[in-house]
């Protein structure tokens, strides 16, 4: 196979398109999604998505990624880059030299879950990734490239692809709404790939609309958190969606952000 310095980059847009406005080219990619979901025969490129595993079962410096308990991912390129700052960079040939190394965010937190409808009890310790958590090509052909992507949280991972494909919320809501996966974990992944605004007012509204209520009514006595940044947001007369993706920066903290930037 070749190295991954041999990986032909993609830009995105593709020269031939670069005229034309991103929304559109997203809109079509929408349109087109159910000729391209769950179709591994025609994607281009395959994503390893690493699973923790429980502490000892291996050493979190065990260098074999293929060691590592993983999803594969069989995706188009197209639909990533589209909605993804940071597989447009990857697929643009940048290489994890370029990426600054972050280590990954801790599990959503206790509170968090509580807060949300999920009845999964917390383990007594957390599992372990790999130490080396840049996202980066791994060794594959020039045409079908596959990249190593550590994610902050594995569980919500489908969720998201869902969406970059087809621009729905709906699958995400139900989750949310069952307890499957957390916000918080959500919220980490959009940073960690540079998703789009849109799903950020999402993940906004649904803080306002579940969790914050959730939160105020547990704490009913001034606190020192966040709290009341976002009690403010919800009380004003901002607009909905600017207030939504407000809410959703202000609880995320940029001095949290989670998203691998380029040198």
């Amino acid at each position: 196979m070749d190295s991954p310095q041999c990986f032909s980059p993609r830009p995105f847009p593709p020269p031939a398109l670069a005229d034309v406005p991103l929304e559109y080219i997203v809109d079509q990619l929408h349109h087109l999604a159910s000729n391209y979901w769950n179709k591994p025969d025609t994607a281009d490129c395959i994503i390893v998505v690493p699973i923790p595993t429980p502490p000892g079962r291996r050493r979190a410096t065990d260098p074999d990624v293929h060691a590592v308990p993983h999803l594969t991912l069989r995706l188009h390129s197209d639909y990533l880059c589209a909605k993804s700052t940071l597989f447009r960079d990857l697929f643009n040939g940048d290489s994890s030299r370029d990426l600054v190394q972050r280590s990954p965010p801790p599990r959503p937190s206790s509170s968090s879950s509580s807060s949300s409808s999920s009845s999964s009890s917390s383990s007594s310790s957390s599992p372990v990734l790999p130490q080396n958590t840049t996202p980066r090509m791994m060794p594959s052909s020039t045409s079908h490239p596959i990249i190593f992507l550590p994610v902050p949280d594995p569980r919500s991972i489908h969720l998201l692809i869902h969406w970059i494909y087809f621009g729905r919320t709906d699958h995400i809501e139900t989750c949310l709404e069952q307890g499957a996966v957390h916000w918080e974990g959500l919220a980490q992944n959009v940073e960690y790939l540079g998703l789009t605004t849109d799903i950020k007012i999402f993940l906004g509204r649904w803080y306002n609309n579940w969790l914050l209520p959730a939160r105020r009514q547990c704490h009913k006595h001034p606190s020192s958190d966040d709290g009341d940044d976002d009690l403010a947001l919800v009380e004003s007369g901002e607009d909905p969606e600017i207030s939504d993706e407000h809410s959703y920066l202000t609880k995320r903290g940029r001095t949290r952000s989670l998203r691998v930037r380029v040198l």
